[in-house]
């Protein structure tokens, strides 16, 4: 039994490593992509600028580089902080949230993971979502909603769910898709960028954290009862996403119920939607 046991452990370790790097690369080219493509496009304007007032157009070069670097930077090591400005996010104080700091503490302890930094964002829409380049720099941002209306099994559940995408390094990935699908948004509007985004970070993704955060929790239904709780929330039109901002617009798919604010979207085939995800770990 113990060598089963041993043997399941070291594949879960094998995949989870896997992922990690899988989602580091994913990102990197993701970055390195959307700057090459915004380097191009800015040295062809300075190119043409430069020609009309008859200066050498070789000085596009240093532009498309500078642009190019500058894009890198922004969307590999800025992308958290933009995220969480066009979120509104705010540190959570423990005095306020002590239950918020308590689960996570415990959390973080089970699962082998430094204390991220916990942020609230001022809404009534019970939600969650995690960012982050790699789990010693992690954000953990939860609404007000979120806290006052679930108990503490629910509430575990859906820490203990953004924990795990912290754990995976999904959160590198994320935050770059929405920082470099920014630009894009301009072109192609906000609707189909978070469509590009979540083919980015993979359909599917939700219910597979939902599965390993089942797994680490004291009370594994609590992660059920809160998706119920939070895909049976009406939500006021206009009141989602928190912000009215380009940026906090794109992150639908990074949230723990993506479908908030959504009502009467089909739901066929998306593993993510959040009723479906409840009723399949109800029959678990």
């Amino acid at each position: 039994m113990s060598g089963r046991a041993s043997s399941a452990g070291a594949r879960d370790d094998t995949d989870e490593a896997v992922t990690i790097r899988s989602n580091r690369m994913r990102a990197w080219r993701l970055c390195l992509v959307s700057a090459v493509a915004l380097a191009v496009v800015a040295g062809a304007v300075a190119a043409a600028v430069l020609v009309a007032i008859k200066v050498p157009a070789t000085l596009a070069l240093v532009v498309a580089g500078a642009v190019g670097v500058g894009a890198t930077a922004l969307f590999w090591f800025r992308s958290p902080g933009v995220v969480l400005r066009g979120l509104g996010a705010q540190p959570g104080d423990e005095e306020l949230h002590p239950r918020l700091h308590n689960l996570v503490d415990g959390l973080c302890a089970t699962m082998g993971l430094p204390h991220p930094r916990i942020c609230v964002v001022d809404s009534p829409v019970p939600n969650a979502l995690a960012l982050g380049r790699s789990p010693e720099d992690a954000y953990l941002v939860v609404t007000s909603g979120l806290d006052r209306a679930l108990g503490l099994v629910e509430l575990e559940g859906v820490l203990a769910h953004e924990l795990v995408h912290i754990k995976r390094h999904d959160t590198v990935l994320s935050g770059a898709a929405v920082t470099a699908l920014g630009p894009a948004s301009f072109l192609i509007g906000v609707p189909r960028a978070s469509t590009r985004l979540h083919r980015l970070i993979g359909p599917g993704r939700e219910f597979g954290t939902d599965l390993r955060a089942c797994a680490v929790v004291r009370y594994p239904p609590g992660l059920c009862s809160a998706l119920d709780i939070m895909a049976s929330t009406e939500v006021r039109p206009g009141s989602w996403p928190p912000s009215n901002r380009r940026t906090a617009r794109l992150t639908r798919w990074l949230w723990v119920d993506p479908m908030a604010g959504t009502s009467g979207e089909p739901a066929e085939g998306n593993l993510d939607d959040t009723r479906v995800r409840a009723q399949a770990l109800a029959l678990r």
